[in-house]
């Protein structure tokens, strides 16, 4: 299987810094007719050019900007170098995924929006514009045109073509479907040797032209013709959990010699050229004139044949090469030599563009000596290299680059493809094994790999062919030798505890990545789980797993504890859409009672979707399963939790490990041992951990794994952890072991299926000494007694001296000390009086305002003038001898008459609760 990371392919646009005129004057070259989407969906864009004077137009390197409603923009296509629009013609720009890439000269992937607008640029000038009423000025010309959202969605310039007041809503009717007219060979230049631009086909490119030192191609929508001899085959489509990339596959073709002076590449992969079922490599060594389009896709430059489509779509198809090619010799040219990798060179490159590398996308390579550092072959049957034999592991940072660039810290790292001799399996999703692929373990030696340099997803691979180059030889290394990896066996009087994700379990029936599990894959699956669990594991008391399906009344859980024989499954329906969840396995011995989905409700705190994708979703979309434990000793509660994917943001997995945190909190104010583990997707240095641990309610047992051996995954030849066993105190001062089963990871899949490769984590396993001896347990009940009580103390208060004449507040406290046993009180204020309720008397005399109270210097309120209760605090707890500071304030105007004497007001205080 060939990985894709997303399903849908994105394109990052850099903004230009282009001046643009407020005005375009007037030219012979206009925009004739536009669509920024149809019918077909938003795609179906496309853009016309009419040369509307007497005599030729040079239009050679014009370019098409387009630009969203806050001017973000960027160059969506360019006109080929020597291209000349004769007179009265037209010459038109298609999106690549619409529907008019046959009417169209120049085809582009990056669409427009439907607020955004185009400008036709010659060099920095503005030639013409056109866009809707909320694209930036430079982009329009007059207030815009509203663009539809349903139905036709062209605009064709009045009279012809030619009408052009500088006026779009005045200059074009609309909206109506697009009827242009590409120019074709009409527009082509003079004849150019190959290696001097872009040109336009029929003309030769050289392909040193269409390549780059970066992630495009210097001629990005324009349909070339290039020559070269076919150097290897990818013969894998491309994958994701729900669709097949039929455009992913086709072939290598390099130019017999590369100048001597050439900085860029001399190979290219066309893309969507299909393979013989019978004998795939021997298309290798044939000559072919081709003609496509020039295209980048995540990175690595290509040429798209007519009739493929979008390679990122998963509709792209493939095109035989007979029918689609100009030419294809009968005799095979001998290959071009493969360029052998230089390792100082490519350790020493620019660590984020990586040029050196860059220069050779596409060309036969050949890399003397590798050695795999960040993991064994992988399930997609391939594995990555450094240049040399250093046995160093190579491990995930915790920096930003880690992120945005994962190869910076090991610029010459490679990986190793095996689709060259794939088979072309139809469905990638199945297991499959290639002829070419190279089986590792980790510190393995792989000598002499030679191959086209491909890359995808940021990385560079050499894929090996069926011909062409002798097989690379591999020198086993000091992890090969240790195989087969397992923990060590039990001691008596211990508990073992581990977590496994085992990767998409489903049972018979049921569909996984659209295939339908039969009988024979399930009991395949199952017999090397339970293999890798005797035999890695031995068989540890309580297995927290993930990924294991229970849906539509089936549980794949059930057919794995009868096939080990001395467990029991545990675990139940849960939030996710395909019905994998987390549980556990429970070896007989150790008793388990109450097992539950816990936290399936909670909603997720997010506002947005950019906060957390899975809004508006729930906070889990995998919610943990709980389980109580007991095995002699030892009583706890454990947590099997599979968390939201890296591919989601990193606040959805704070959020779920702080109600985990508080879970778990709760758990132990209960009087209870905790044992939080799973797939947490997420490493020891991230916020989702330190939030799991805050309070030092959990520590995390990663920091006892032995020194380099701390991983529990691989990604892109890096080492890292996603995949943590959390315990309370409890359990911590019992630990005697913990570490990582490396049988998944470092190592390849053995063909044999001994349980090796069976899933992509490595299971940590943790150790607990039980107390030794003999005992006997019997309860004894200890009890003591809390009479009801409720006591109030509190004392007096004095404002002290009133002035008359000068307006101020007045404020004074006093202490008040509660105790209550019950489970919630309040303490709250009156004025029982008859006379001026609420407000301070002086004989018949009394002050104007109320008094107000507040208590521990909360908002003050006043006194109710109906002698009812003013709440000052309230507990839900139980509290002894309580302490609260009681604040009063008398407002006093200056215009209020004072009476000579005191003024006072005896105030009742009550402590009460509802539940004595």
């Amino acid at each position: 299987m060939k990985p894709r990371l997303l399903t849908v392919a994105t394109t990052a646009i850099a903004a230009l810094a282009l001046a643009a005129p407020a005005a375009h004057a007037a030219g012979p070259v206009v925009i004739s007719q536009v669509a920024f989407g149809g019918p077909g969906g938003g795609n179906d864009e496309v853009i016309e050019l009419r040369n509307v004077s007497g005599a030729a137009v040079a239009i050679g390197g014009w370019t098409i900007v387009g630009a969203n409603s806050a001017g973000t923009n960027s160059v969506r296509a360019t006109v080929p170098a020597g291209a000349s629009l004769p007179a009265n013609g037209t010459f038109v720009f298609a999106n690549s995924a619409g529907t008019f890439t046959a009417q169209s000269d120049v085809q582009y992937g990056t669409g427009i929006t439907a607020t955004g607008g185009i400008a036709l640029r010659n060099g920095s000038a503005t030639v013409d514009a056109f866009g809707s009423t909320a694209a930036p000025q430079a982009y329009r010309e007059g207030a815009g045109l509203a663009q539809p959202s349903t139905g036709p969605g062209g605009f064709i310039r009045k009279n012809g073509g030619t009408q052009d007041t500088d006026d779009n809503a005045a200059d074009f009717t609309g909206p109506t479907t697009p009827t242009p007219t590409k120019c074709g060979s009409a527009c082509t230049g003079g004849p150019v040797e190959p290696g001097e631009g872009c040109q336009t086909a029929p003309a030769v490119t050289s392909i040193t032209s269409i390549q780059t030192l970066g992630a495009s191609s210097a001629c990005n929508g324009t349909r070339v013709r290039i020559k070269g001899i076919v150097t290897g085959i990818d013969n894998l489509y491309g994958s994701s959990y729900d669709a097949i990339y039929k455009g992913d596959s086709g072939i290598w073709i390099q130019e017999e010699t590369r100048s001597a002076t050439a900085t860029t590449s001399s190979a290219i992969f066309v893309a969507g050229i299909r393979r013989s079922a019978t004998n795939p490599a021997d298309v290798i060594g044939r000559e072919v004139v081709i003609e496509g389009r020039a295209n980048a896709k995540f990175g690595q430059v290509e040429i798209v044949p007519d009739g493929v489509g979008s390679t990122t779509n998963p509709n792209a198809q493939e095109v035989d090469l007979n029918t689609v090619a100009v030419s294809v010799s009968t005799d095979k040219k001998p290959l071009p030599e493969a360029v052998v990798l230089d390792q100082t060179k490519a350790e020493n490159q620019d660590p984020i563009n990586r040029p050196y590398y860059r220069a050779l996308q596409g060309m036969r390579v050949t890399l003397p000596v590798g050695i795999a550092t960040g993991g064994g072959t992988t399930k997609f049957r391939d594995v990555f290299v450094e240049p040399g034999t250093d046995a160093t592991r190579l491990f995930r940072k915790n920096d930003a680059a880690a992120e945005t660039t994962p190869w910076s810290d090991a610029p010459a790292e490679l990986g190793i493809s095996p689709d060259g001799g794939a088979g072309n399996p139809a469905d990638p999703r199945l297991p499959w094994r290639s002829l070419t692929q190279v089986d590792l373990d980790l510190f393995d030696v792989v000598k002499s790999v030679t191959g086209p340099l491909s890359y995808s997803y940021s990385f560079f691979k050499i894929v090996p062919q069926l011909t062409g180059a002798t097989a690379p030889t591999i020198e086993r290394g000091p992890i090969n030798a240790a195989y087969p990896p397992a923990v060590p066996t039990p001691e008596d009087n211990t508990l073992r505890v581990a977590s496994f994700n085992v990767e998409n379990l489903f049972p018979v029936g049921e569909s996984n990545d659209g295939h339908t599990i039969t009988d024979a894959e399930y009991e395949e699956r199952i017999r090397t789980i339970a293999l890798a669990i005797k035999n890695f594991l031995k068989e540890p008391d309580v297995i927290a797993v993930q990924e294991v399906a229970v849906l539509n009344g089936k549980n794949a859980l059930t057919g794995l504890a009868a096939k080990l024989g001395n467990y029991t499954g545990y675990i139940a329906p849960n939030n996710d859409g395909r019905g994998i969840a987390p549980g556990f396995l429970v070896k007989n011995g150790t008793t388990a009672t109450n097992g539950r989905v816990i936290g399936a409700d909670v909603p997720g705190p997010w506002a947005n979707a950019g906060v957390c994708d899975l809004y508006p979703g729930k906070l889990f979309d995998r919610a943990p399963y709980a389980l109580e434990l007991k095995k002699g000793d030892i009583t706890f509660t454990a947590l099997s939790n599979h968390w939201a994917s890296q591919s989601h943001q990193n606040q959805c997995r704070i959020d779920e490990a702080a109600w985990v945190n508080t879970a778990a909190k709760q758990m132990q104010q209960e009087g209870k041992n905790v044992l939080v583990a799973g797939d947490l997707n997420d490493f020891e240095f991230s916020t989702a951990l330190s939030t799991l641990a805050g309070g030092n309610a959990l520590a995390n047992l990663w920091t006892k794994a032995p020194v380099g051996q701390a991983y529990s995954y691989k990604f892109n030849g890096h080492l890292q952890t996603l995949d943590h066993i959390f315990v309370s105190s409890g359990l911590e001062s019992r630990v005697t072991d913990f570490r990582y089963v490396h049988f998944d990871n470092d190592y390849y899949e053995r063909p044999e299926g001994d349980g090796s490769g069976i899933s992509d984590h490595d299971p940590p396993v943790v150790t607990f000494e039980l107390a030794k001896g003999a005992s006997v347990s019997q309860p004894s009940n200890l009890t003591g007694s809390v009479p009801a009580t409720l006591a109030l103390t509190i004392g007096d208060a004095s404002f002290g001296t009133f002035l008359p004449g000068v307006a101020r507040d007045y404020t004074t406290t006093l202490d008040a000390t509660v105790t209550s046993t019950g489970a919630d009180a309040t303490l709250s204020v009156n004025d029982a009086s008859t006379t001026a309720t609420g407000r301070l008397v002086n004989g018949v005399h009394a002050l104007r305002t109320p008094v107000q109270v507040n208590a521990n210097g909360g908002t003050y309120a006043p006194l109710k003038t109906d002698s009812s209760p003013l709440a000052l605090a309230s507990w839900t707890e139980p509290i002894s001898v309580r302490k609260v500071t009681v604040g009063f304030k008398q407002s006093i105007a200056a215009e209020d008459g004072l009476r000579t004497g005191s003024y006072s007001k005896t105030l009742t205080f009550t402590l009460s609760t509802t539940t004595p």
